[in-house]
């Protein structure tokens, strides 16, 4: 049976909810993709997002527990809280795509997955978030740590509490340069 493959770098992977996972598991050995804390939440915490010109880093991956893409760019959709058409994909069969934000990742998201075949794994479809990164254009400063430090220093309480869990439950074996530097400072948050 064809697969689809769902990769992630954020808390889904530790709280996946509804998403239709197969059987719940997570990979540690997804593709490198240049992934970092750029996206402003609705609610004003940072999101980790695919960024053009971030140091890559290697994602998780996991099956899901469909073989139609539609229900799995949906289930993808609920559970980042999302429109469908954030969702990213490559079909390795029919070389279809959509990817907003770095589709210069394609070919490496594809040699990723035809690796994984040749292991074994029978993955059809590679399915993603792919919310585009905007804490330049929200909070109208560079993205650097020091950045991002003060801009979550000035949410308010509960913006910055949503903030500190977010960061919590996002998997350790996720680290970016601004990530880490949120991480070293999170009891300063409260």
């Amino acid at each position: 049976m064809s697969e689809i493959a769902v990769l992630g770098w954020d808390p889904m992977i530790t709280e996946p909810r509804e998403l239709l996972l197969r059987d719940g598991q997570w990979f540690e050995d997804g593709p490198f993709l240049p992934v970092e804390l750029s996206r402003v939440a609705p609610q004003r915490y940072l999101t980790l997002a695919l960024c053009r010109g971030s140091e890559p880093v290697r994602v998780y991956w996991s099956l899901m527990g469909t073989d139609s893409v539609g229900e799995a760019v949906w289930s993808l959709a609920q559970r980042a809280e999302c429109k469908p058409e954030n969702v990213g994909f490559l079909d390795l069969v029919t070389g279809e795509h959509w990817c907003r934000t770095v589709d210069e990742c394609l070919p490496d998201i594809r040699r990723w997955a035809e690796a994984k075949n040749r292991e074994g794994t029978a993955i059809r479809v590679v399915i993603w978030n792919d919310l585009r990164p905007d804490f330049e254009r929200r909070a109208r400063r560079e993205l650097t740590a020091e950045n991002v430090i003060a801009y979550l220093k000035g949410l308010r309480p509960e913006a910055r509490e949503k903030a500190r869990e977010y960061i919590q439950k996002t998997p350790p074996g996720i680290h970016t340069p601004i990530l880490d530097a949120v991480r070293g400072m999170l009891e300063g948050l409260r």
